[in-house]
């Protein structure tokens, strides 16, 4: 991060979600890690594109988030996504494919 800049803001996008590619554990793991050991740097986790299947795995996940971690984390409707994305994410820094003006360019291409 730069100079200056504590926290950081991350979009999870679930699109393509489904039971076949979930992990509890893996999810309960990266929990740990951002709340025990980075607990003020996450500034915001935006969770985009959530099937309401996922919604079965978060009921056994969310007992597991402590409250700090728990007000940081939000989910966005489809259809307020880029305003919602917009209150905390510079346009310039915001993926296109969210309504920003930043290329995303695949990790197999860079």
């Amino acid at each position: 991060m730069p100079r200056g800049q504590e926290k950081f803001v991350a979009i999870g996008d679930l699109e393509g979600w489904g039971y076949s590619s979930s992990d509890i554990r893996a999810y309960l793991a990266a929990l740990s890690i951002m709340q025990d050991c980075y607990p003020e740097r996450l500034g915001k986790l935006y969770i985009v594109n959530v099937p309401y299947i996922f919604m079965t795995a978060w009921k056994m996940v969310y007992p597991f988030i402590d409250n700090n971690t728990r007000k940081k984390i939000v989910f966005v409707e489809n259809k307020k996504m880029k305003t919602t994305l917009l209150a905390d994410i510079d346009e310039s820094q915001l993926p296109d494919i969210y309504g920003g003006k930043l290329p995303l360019v695949p990790i197999e291409n860079s």
